[in-house]
């Protein structure tokens, strides 16, 4: 069926959420150097001072790549404070594993070319953690969170969540605050966010 002259088009939510990842991608990538350093350390600050990771001994973060978020001193922090870290690996799958990271660990880049730990490491399960900490390209006030478009995430969280552990939390910068992610059945909503503003919980 064609759309006639005057009609609305209709797009579907994956249609909608290749062009918000174009726009936010765009907005993500103007910010400088300077500004993004400075939103790490911030964001760092609020997500550890946070009553859910004072508490938690499991975490899962992420390495980052590109123009997300910076993970460095919240991976520094949680070392330091004695917490147990995992970093994603991807494996000859194309499925994502968590393995131990320490301070000395070395690292590769993957397939994608996004750096991960190299060596043989102690790995652990999605539902075991405390807290997994996520990346995103946007994220709304109900918690809905738009990821890359690999679904990794998706596929590693899909399991159901027993008195709701892990908790997951978003890290990102603020500007990627949107009004309305388009959402699909096999989304994995998010419980905070963390930004360089502070931290929503939803």
């Amino acid at each position: 069926m064609t759309t006639q002259a005057g009609d609305t088009p209709s797009y579907t939510p994956s249609q909608r959420k290749s062009a918000l990842r174009r726009e936010l991608r765009r907005k993500r990538s103007a910010i400088s150097s300077e500004d993004a350093r400075e939103a790490a350390l911030a964001a760092a600050c609020h997500l550890v001072g946070s009553v859910w990771l004072r508490r938690a001994q499991h975490i899962a973060v992420y390495l980052n790549y590109g123009s997300e978020l910076g993970t460095t001193p919240l991976i520094d922090v949680l070392l330091r404070e004695g917490k147990n870290v995992y970093v994603p690996r991807i494996g000859t799958e194309r499925r994502m594993r968590f393995v131990e990271i320490k301070a000395d660990t070395p690292l590769r880049l993957n397939m994608l070319g996004i750096k991960e730990p190299a060596g043989r490491l102690r790995t652990r399960r999605a539902k075991q953690f405390d807290v997994i900490v996520v990346p995103l390209l946007g994220f709304d006030s109900t918690g809905q969170r738009l990821g890359n478009g690999g679904g990794y995430y998706d596929r590693a969280l899909a399991a159901p969540r027993p008195f709701r552990k892990p908790l997951l939390v978003g890290y990102g910068y603020d500007i990627q605050r949107s009004t309305a992610i388009p959402s699909e059945p096999w989304d994995v909503r998010l419980n905070a966010v963390a930004t360089e503003v502070g931290l929503y919980k939803f």
